[in-house]
């Protein structure tokens, strides 16, 4: 991953962005830009050229598989990382179906992030 260029990182809960956020910055990724639900999404992706995205699976209004998938048709060049409690086969296997390049297990880890941030 190039750290000059732009995360963004997915998630209803604000705390949950914050903790993301803080990791990554604090590992030297530069700009990294957080986002609560699917219409914030949008309106970044569009404004902005993400070389990741840390999505979490539920979020409001639009489901973040349902916004993947979305995303995959839109802006097939960035890559995607769903995050999410529910590890179920069916989810995880879901998610790189539509075009996922990585899953992340809530709570996410400091070190299973930065493990994640160095395979892509």
């Amino acid at each position: 991953m190039d750290k000059m260029r732009p995360i963004l990182v997915v998630d209803d809960v604000e705390a949950i962005c914050t903790f993301l956020s803080t990791v990554l910055q604090g590992n030297g990724y530069m700009q990294v830009d957080t986002a609560g639900d699917s219409a914030e999404v949008m309106a970044r992706v569009c404004r902005k050229d993400y070389q990741l995205i840390l999505m979490d699976i539920k979020l409001p209004k639009v489901d973040g598989l349902e916004l993947l998938s979305i995303l995959r048709e839109e802006i097939p060049e960035v890559k995607i990382v769903m995050c999410s409690a529910d590890t179920s086969e069916e989810t995880v296997n879901l998610s790189y179906e539509i075009g996922a390049v990585g899953f992340l297990e809530k709570p996410v880890t400091p070190m299973s992030l930065l493990s994640l941030m160095e395979r892509l």
